[in-house]
């Protein structure tokens, strides 16, 4: 049965080229409840000797016969990378019995081009089997009774989970400077604000246009779904949790003014 909103607990996943994937446990107020590293680093480091042991077999003439080994090991290890990582994520969602596992929408990559580093960045992408973790990991978690959500991409490792705006990262690409000059881990950022997205798409689809209009004024970030984080559901709860008390007391009013009237 699909769980209430409040009871859920997600699962937010940021698939990456340093790490395989960075998970985050949220729950519904935006606690961060647990977080998971993940990464094959012998297998990586392999699997780059590989490709390079193929590249330079590839620039010999007439040594055909070399090149299907190569294949089968790159292949291998690229597999064993990817069932690797679909194992610790849901194994990492039972643990904390979380109800949703949370993906970015990673649809057809655009490879860059004309700036240092461009041809490496290309063929790490090569090798990137961002869809077949997604789709293995969403078939496991549907045979285990965990569901599943996609959100949007765009944005999400643009923008500092704390709402200082957007970060600057580091030569290495996996530690980022906030315009408050934090220093954090950017796709742990990501995750956490991947699970945010999620949960601010279900808080604010349900809702009539006039109320989720009065919400996005209150919350200005919420206007453009590229840059919400962390830190908008934190305020968009802020924000429902004052419109709720101020409904009780208008409420309570009423209710009491007979009674005022009536004692006077």
């Amino acid at each position: 049965n699909e769980s209430s909103l409040n009871q859920r607990v997600v699962i937010s996943v940021d698939l990456g080229l340093t790490n395989s994937g960075v998970c985050s446990c949220l729950n519904y107020d935006g606690t961060v409840l647990d977080r998971l590293f993940i990464n094959q680093s012998k297998e990586k480091d392999l699997l780059k000797k590989a490709i390079n042991k193929l590249s330079r077999v590839k620039r010999l003439s007439g040594i055909l016969n070399l090149k299907p080994n190569y294949w089968i090991r790159i292949n291998n290890l690229q597999n064993f990378i990817v069932q690797n990582t679909v194992d610790k994520i849901v194994e990492f969602a039972l643990k904390n019995n979380a109800t949703h596992i949370v993906f970015e929408h990673l649809g057809k990559m655009r490879l860059p081009k004309g700036f240092f580093g461009a041809k490496r960045l290309r063929a790490k992408l090569q090798y990137w089997a961002k869809c077949k973790i997604q789709d293995k990991t969403i078939l496991k978690a549907r045979s285990l009774g965990i569901r599943y959500s996609k959100v949007l991409a765009r944005g999400t490792s643009m923008y500092a989970f704390d709402g200082s705006g957007k970060l600057q990262r580091n030569g290495k690409k996996d530690l980022a400077t906030f315009a408050n000059n934090k220093t954090y881990h950017c796709d742990l950022s990501a995750s956490y604000n991947i699970g945010a997205r999620y949960f601010i798409r279900e808080i604010l689809k349900p809702l009539s246009e006039k109320l989720r209009f009065d919400y996005e004024a209150k919350v200005p970030h919420l206007q453009d779904r590229a840059s919400h984080t962390l830190s908008s559901l934190i305020k968009l709860h802020e924000v429902i949790s004052n419109a709720k008390t101020t409904l009780v007391s208008c409420i309570h009013d009423k209710e009491a003014s007979p009674i005022t009237a009536l004692a006077v």
